[in-house]
């Protein structure tokens, strides 16, 4: 991999891991099209870490309201019934599938970073839960905010996005919209979800990556840095973006690019494998 390289999929990363598309899928979806070699799972890692940095950059805030709501609420019962306190443990409750997912998994879920085919079908699957979440969204009464049931089905929703191919941003946001949480909220809170199992699966990665990328050199070195910054940057705009659309707009028009993606890759793989 060469700096460029980095640099492009970088961007795609910093995009793809806050749109409702797939991060994981277009890491291996681009060097299919391109003809790249896969990335190295410690290049993807360092790339969600650069986009946990932009969720960190802007949603600061939040993230110290419910850090320091929760401590306190651990000693002082009359803290335990804030706002905080309750996000902090619906994002520790909401993590604990995908956790236990990656820990079982981890295998089976490395063996597909290179079959593009299955990415494809996975895609289908997100355009599916997009449009599902929306749908039952307009069903149901409108709930200000999450509760227990709806923080398990985001950290469900996230489970399954170990998968490449099924985006974490859109299955925890329509997980939560199948319980008439409102879009607004389940946006924020997928942001927020999404610190700590990128901090876990970045510190993970590093432990079994630090010999690898220190053998490559100092080209390694700067080929990693050039991906964090523009995963860094390209991340920080998306949320932004992201955070204004959801005001007024719906994700149908994200399941309808996941289904042209996966329709593409299909005829792709067709013309360079059987006619």
């Amino acid at each position: 991999m060469n700096i460029l390289q980095s640099i492009v999929l970088g961007l795609i990363q910093g995009i793809t891991e806050f749109f409702p598309i797939s991060s994981s899928g277009h890491l291996v979806i681009i060097p299919y099209f391109s003809g790249w070699d896969y990335p190295p799972l410690y290049f993807t890692v360092t790339v969600h870490f650069a986009t946990l940095l932009a969720v960190l950059t802007v949603l600061y805030r939040d993230a110290w309201r419910i850090i320091r709501g929760f401590a306190l609420g651990l000693f002082k019962r009359q803290w335990r019934k804030s706002i905080d306190f309750k996000m902090g443990l619906y994002i520790i409750i909401a993590t604990i599938p995908a956790v236990l997912m990656g820990l079982f998994l981890n295998d089976l879920i490395e063996s597909i970073f290179s079959k593009p085919l299955i990415v494809a079908v996975f895609l289908l699957v997100t355009a599916f839960i997009l449009w599902g979440g929306e749908y039952r969204g307009r069903k149901v009464k409108q709930k200000k905010s999450l509760a227990y049931l709806s923080s398990v089905a985001s950290g469900i929703g996230q489970a399954l996005a170990v998968f490449p191919g099924i985006s974490r941003t859109g299955s925890t946001i329509s997980f939560a919209r199948f319980f008439g949480v409102r879009r607004e909220e389940t946006v924020r809170f997928s942001f927020l979800l999404s610190i700590p199992i990128i901090l876990g699966s970045f510190v993970f990665e590093l432990s079994r990556s630090t010999g690898t990328i220190l053998s490559g050199g100092e080209n390694t070195v700067w080929v990693l840095f050039a991906g964090l910054v523009s995963a860094y940057l390209s991340g920080f705009f998306a949320i932004k973006y992201l955070l204004y659309l959801t005001k007024k707009k719906n994700l149908n028009i994200f399941a309808v690019y996941c289904i042209c993606l996966s329709i593409a890759i299909f005829v792709f793989y067709i013309i360079n494998n059987i006619i």
